[in-house]
């Protein structure tokens, strides 16, 4: 049988990235050869996201350029299953998030002349258990859930992910344990909502990480965003954890806003003083760890005196990563119908909040300078390469490294958004758990 190429294109989370790996192996295992350029494709595949009105923008774009190819196009991801009508003039096929299964059916269908293919119900796949063609030699993703427990009333993602289905705690542990096996050295582990994970199944995300602990191995596991409404239920479970070193202490906690007047209005579910509380903790149980949140600035209502209050609380949080969004509305949500502030204050709100966040982040990066880490090189670009620390802290490196090997580092410069390193020595697998700190002698 002569292999058809496709090439498949992804944008978006982390979830989007796992998709797009079991997409590919579903593929080559029905005979697909994958490309990396689309002008050689017999068939492209356009992974879509559109949690926010420029990302959507975004993939208006790239759909109407790849389909100027005239090659056969499939569009998945959250678009396709929650703005089908906007793609449908460029789309021979649209698949759902949860039903990535049918991807080879329906691109072999495609390919025979069939067009106007939708297919978007829940499959009800375990997706920890999908085998997957990485795209990464270091970094493995692995589903632990599809959707949410929330109400955000500005969300769109939850529609298309649907509602909370965890998958069971063995098979994401097989699924880790294989890719260990494999070589990789960087675990995601990665849902809409890792707070709320096991919920549905008499568990918690607490719990499945300390059953990571009974994995042998020298590996590095990234947990991913969890909401502050599942985070506060268990913070001391939660932080305990933590405690393998092989877990980063990298804590994505969306607050959103500094308000609490404007966190009802979004039916985020937890107040500020939760949030503070979370943070509290972290800092007291791991001072050198990595916090990183979400701010949503000029949601509708927001006032200035909201938005001071969002301003002080970045101030006394000093998160290390901050992901700014300017609100846009997104269609179906209750938000999309509130009144929408004018578009001049949100762009003025956002730089200020923005500058604010640079300058913080650089003073936090600085007093790291002069100290020890242990960092594990995850990616290459040319004469250059980036690690991460224990703590998930970016690490550039210009010295020759090894991809997937850990190494003693020494910060010698900082910037906003990274660190600069220069490498005392390759670490062997004894050495990689001493502590992850250690002051500069003198």
């Amino acid at each position: 049988m002569v292999e058809r190429r496709i090439y498949l294109e992804t944008h978006g989370c982390t979830m989007n990235r796992a998709d797009s790996e079991a997409m590919l192996r579903i593929l080559k295992e029905s005979g697909f050869e994958r490309t990396n350029f689309p002008e050689e494709a017999d068939l492209i595949i356009l992974n879509t996201c559109n949690v926010k009105q420029p990302t959507e923008q975004r993939m208006l774009s790239r759909t109407r350029a790849l389909s100027l190819l005239n090659k056969p196009l499939i569009i998945t991801g959250c678009m396709a299953a929650t703005q089908p009508a906007l793609l449908r003039r460029y789309a021979a096929a649209l698949i759902g998030p949860k039903s990535i299964g049918v991807i080879a059916d329906v691109a072999k269908k495609v390919l025979e002349g069939k067009k106007g293919i939708e297919v978007v119900e829940d499959l009800l796949l375990n997706k920890a258990e999908m085998g997957r063609i990485p795209l990464s030699k270091v970094s493995a993703v692995i589903p632990v859930a599809e959707g949410c427990l929330g109400q955000c009333t500005y969300c769109i993602t939850r529609f298309a992910r649907g509602r909370l289905r965890s998958y069971p705690p063995d098979s994401i542990l097989r699924a880790i344990r294989s890719r260990i096996n494999e070589g990789f050295k960087e675990v995601y582990l990665t849902a809409q909502d890792l707070g709320v994970y096991g919920w549905d199944i008499g568990i918690n995300i607490a719990k499945l990480l300390m059953a990571i602990r009974g994995i042998e191995g020298e590996f590095r596991v990234r947990v991913g965003m969890m909401n502050p409404c599942g985070v506060k239920t268990m913070v001391d479970e939660l932080l305990e954890s933590f405690s393998d070193i092989r877990i980063y202490k990298f804590f994505h906690i969306p607050i959103q806003s500094g308000s609490d007047r404007v966190l009802r209005l979004m039916k985020r579910g937890y107040g500020v003083k939760d949030f503070l509380e979370i943070v509290r903790c972290i800092r007291e149980r791991y001072p050198i760890s990595t916090i990183a949140t979400d701010i949503i600035i000029g949601f509708p209502g927001e006032t200035e005196d909201d938005f001071e209050q969002t301003l002080s609380l970045i101030r006394e949080v000093k998160p290390e990563v901050v992901n700014i969004s300017k609100f846009g509305p997104r269609p179906g949500t209750e938000a999309a119908e509130m009144k929408k502030l004018p578009t001049k204050i949100i762009k003025e709100r956002s730089r200020i909040v923005s500058e604010l966040c640079a300058e913080m982040k650089l003073k936090r990066n600085e007093q790291l300078v002069g100290k020890e880490f242990n960092v594990l090189v995850t990616e290459k670009y040319k004469e250059k390469a980036q690690g991460r620390t224990d703590f998930y802290r970016p690490v550039l490196l210009e010295q020759e490294v090894e991809l997937g090997s850990f190494y003693r580092v020494e910060i010698v410069d900082a910037r906003s958004n990274y660190l600069i390193g220069r490498i005392i020595e390759l670490l062997a697998r004894k050495e990689v758990r001493r502590p992850c700190y250690a002051p500069k002698e003198g």
